[in-house]
């Protein structure tokens, strides 16, 4: 069976019993999903394209290495390969280098600011996401943000706070310690 990017992890480890090796050995990030606990609260939510941004590789190296592994022709799927864009063989910077106006001269101190430490749920090795949605519905005002802390960036609760309309910004401040704002947009002044 062809792995897409749209493809959810948890139909790909489904492929074959060893995909779960696969998928760990192409990133440290994906260790957790060793876990029964994790590997179900998350592999439904994350995509192929998603885990390739999560593990800073390329698309298309994520593509083929799965690929390959599910039994098929690599030959056939580097032809496949080359019809992407251009972008998806290369690794996709997720942020900014600079912090979005809205952050810009914010304090991790600010008032405004909610903050949510994500780790002791990672030692635990608990699913974070409900505690999560529930301090993001909980910003009221427009001007309030969520900064969480997590041993990697989170890309798809971005991914799906974008949906709330939220815009998110992280920065790794030590090995495996992200800090990510979700904020909403300034309204765009322009008429």
């Amino acid at each position: 069976m062809r792995v897409p990017p749209d493809m959810k992890i948890k139909k790909v480890l489904e492929l074959y019993e060893g995909m779960l090796d696969v998928v760990v050995e192409l990133s440290p990030e994906f260790k957790r999903l060793r876990n029964p606990v994790l590997r179900k609260a998350m592999t439904n939510r994350i995509t192929v394209e998603q885990a390739a941004r999560i593990a800073g590789v390329p698309l298309a190296r994520m593509l083929y290495t799965l690929n390959v592994a599910a039994g098929e022709d690599p030959q056939w799927i580097i032809e496949e390969l080359k019809t992407l864009p251009y972008a998806a063989h290369e690794v996709q910077p997720v942020n900014p280098s600079h912090k979005p106006q809205e952050l810009a001269e914010l304090a991790d101190s600010d008032p405004r600011i909610q903050f949510l430490d994500l780790m002791p749920f990672d030692e635990r090795q608990e699913d974070p996401l409900p505690t999560i949605l529930k301090q993001l519905v909980a910003l009221k005002d427009k001007q309030q943000i969520l900064l969480i802390r997590h041993p990697f960036d989170p890309i798809p609760l971005r991914d799906l706070a974008l949906k709330f309309g939220f815009s998110s910004w992280a920065e790794e401040r030590a090995p495996h310690e992200w800090f990510t704002y979700f904020y909403r947009p300034a309204q765009s002044k322009e008429k």
